[in-house]
């Protein structure tokens, strides 16, 4: 890639500018290079700016566009096992034995608004597809994979989406204030936080951890979110909006110990989840 931007520089000298000034990477000027010209030079180095790759290559593919994958489900072939040249019975191989190839798994685009997939899957996977495809009412699930798996996905994120819980919950009516109720007693509130709690704080998070370093770094995983109590819950009993943030599970757990102390988080996730063999293992 190296020789290549270099190579395309010498014509187009302006992209060692942006390269001096951060503009974009130099895996980005790699993407560029065979569809610059003397026309969109200027236009496209532009355009391309502070983009990450996988930006650049949704950019271009609009300019190029690369085909677009027939779905199919096919066994991996296995890797021919190389004879050995032996000198004698006991010798030992002439040349290593190579490893088996792998093939990466791929998601690219191919047209502006087409992605092409590929990946690889066990047998058990194939026989929930093929049964998901029955299940869903599909048939010739070959032919229509993509829209087998925008269905599974929706049901998916329909139950664990708390930002699609929120959007529903919104499309409802609202109901009468029911004011015969009383507000429960601190000692009487779960620990659940409740749904429409849960989805508001997580919406105002963004859907990603707010959890910031010392110099103010803010933690960019949106995975694995949970609720963190800035007022613990075992003291106040309290599921205050104000005192709420969504934490990944590694800082959620950092700040519980510490309130708590390391040693006390530990013992309690040690009595909630089994120990794992390796742990018993190791102790």
């Amino acid at each position: 890639m190296r020789i290549q931007v270099a190579n395309v520089c010498q014509r187009f000298p302006q992209i060692l500018v942006a390269l001096a000034d951060n503009r974009f990477s130099l895996t980005v000027a790699g993407l560029l290079a065979p569809a610059l010209t003397e026309d969109n030079v200027e236009k496209l180095l532009s355009d391309c700016a502070g983009m990450t790759k996988r930006q650049a290559e949704e950019y271009l593919v609009a300019l190029r566009p690369k085909p677009v994958y027939t779905p199919s489900i096919r066994k991996t072939a296995s890797a021919p096992v190389p004879r050995l040249m032996m000198t004698s019975s006991a010798a030992a191989p002439s040349t290593p034995r190579p490893l088996p190839r792998v093939s990466p798994s791929i998601l690219e685009p191919a047209r502006p608004e087409t992605f092409n997939f590929r990946f690889a899957a066990d047998q058990k996977f194939k026989e929930k597809f093929e049964r998901l495809a029955e299940v869903l009412g599909v048939e010739n699930p070959l032919l229509h994979m993509a829209e087998i798996m925008e269905k599974a996905m929706d049901i998916a994120l329909d139950k664990k989406d708390v930002k699609r819980k929120l959007a529903r919950r919104r499309e409802r009516k609202p109901r009468k204030a029911d004011n015969s109720r009383q507000r429960p007693r601190p000692d009487e509130v779960s620990r659940y936080v409740p749904s429409h709690v849960r989805e508001r704080v997580h919406e105002r998070a963004g859907y990603q951890c707010e959890y910031r370093s010392e110099d103010g770094t803010r933690c960019r995983s949106r995975t694995g979110l949970e609720i963190e109590h800035l007022r613990p819950f075992a003291i106040h009993r309290s599921h205050d909006e104000r005192f709420l943030r969504v934490f990944c599970r590694s800082h959620n757990r950092l700040a519980a110990e510490k309130v708590y102390g390391a040693a006390f988080i530990q013992e309690k996730i040690d009595a909630t989840y089994p120990r794992t063999l390796s742990s018993l293992i190791n102790s």
